[in-house]
């Protein structure tokens, strides 16, 4: 188990890395900050001074290397726009991101694994039907048309909850029903496809030819389809905080969602690396944390040392 652990946090260290290469390549790609903070009319001298003040004035190289030493010290660097840390401007927006995603996921977790367990146990009737059904709109409906639909619905038309913002729980409803809109949808079909598939196992028909209650019948058949389950709900867990941008755009909710994409108008390069880096490793952590757990639900990873759901 100790080797199956270091190997995964070896690929997670590798996985930053690489991302951190890339993303730092790409924002360069999107042309050069420093002409947007330039004056048109602004002589040569000025436009020196401008880049050497954001430290564009280096071959790409010197750049990188800076920006990797900065990032072994956890130094992010500073915003070229607000001129000050980035670490500082994510810490402020991110726990409004992990509230809005932690939320969203409880949501999504909670009703799609019930949807799921409850279509499998009433397969081929009218539950089974609708539940397949929403299943299949919440996968297709892409997620600003699902929150428009709730700011018409619950903003406009009915006026329960406001329609942008962030203050108490009610600010809070709509953008979370919105971002979890998908992975339950995906989480009740892998539920019901999991319970289905462990309830036609020889020792479950054993199990109800015996006449156990319903509860217990539920309880072993979740710990038996637990594995993919697991899988995908880390999977949305950690595309959740990624995947807010678009969320948090709709209802103004203040996130680094709406952080990055005010960076990639600025070209803001710092502001854009440091938050996909974050996001990355918040993803990473989540996929770790399953990983984990594998050897907690699975007794073949303990003994082996190896995940017998990635097939490594």
């Amino acid at each position: 188990m100790a080797r199956y652990i270091l190997s995964r946090l070896a690929q997670a260290i590798l996985v930053l890395f690489v991302v951190a290469t890339v993303v730092f390549g790409l924002s360069r790609a999107s042309g050069n900050a420093a002409d947007l903070f330039i004056p048109q009319d602004a002589t040569d001298e000025t436009k020196e001074l401008v880049r050497q003040n954001l430290g564009l004035d280096k071959p790409l190289i010197a750049q990188y290397g800076d920006y990797m030493a900065n990032l072994a010290q956890g130094d992010l660097g500073q915003s070229f726009a607000y001129r000050t840390d980035v670490r500082g401007l994510i810490l402020k927006a991110l726990p409004n991101t992990i509230q809005l995603g932690v939320t969203a996921f409880l949501i999504g977790s909670f009703f799609g694994v019930a949807m799921g367990v409850l279509s499998a146990l009433r397969q081929g009737t009218w539950i089974d039907t609708v539940g397949k059904a929403l299943a299949l709109v919440g996968q297709s409906v892409p997620q600003f048309f699902v929150g428009i639909l709730l700011v018409i619905a619950f903003a406009v038309n009915i006026q329960i909850f406001p329609p942008f913002g962030k203050g108490g729980i009610q600010h809070l409803i709509l953008p979370a029903v919105t971002l979890a809109a998908y992975p339950l949808a995906s989480l009740t079909r892998l539920t019901r496809s999991a319970v289905i598939e462990v309830l036609r196992k020889d020792h479950t028909l054993f199990e109800q030819a015996k006449g156990v209650s319903a509860a217990r019948l539920v309880a072993h058949t979740l710990r038996n389809a637990s594995l993919p389950i697991v899988t995908l709900a880390g999977i949305q867990l950690g595309g959740l905080f990624s995947g807010a941008v678009i969320v948090e755009q709709i209802f103004a909710w203040p996130g680094v969602g709406q952080l990055v994409l005010q960076g990639i108008n600025s070209r803001d390069y710092n502001v854009v690396q440091g938050v996909v880096l974050v996001n990355t490793m918040i993803f990473v952590v989540v996929l770790f944390l399953v990983d984990v757990s594998y050897g907690l639900l699975d007794p073949r990873v303990r003994r082996h040392g190896r995940g017998v759901a990635t097939g490594s």
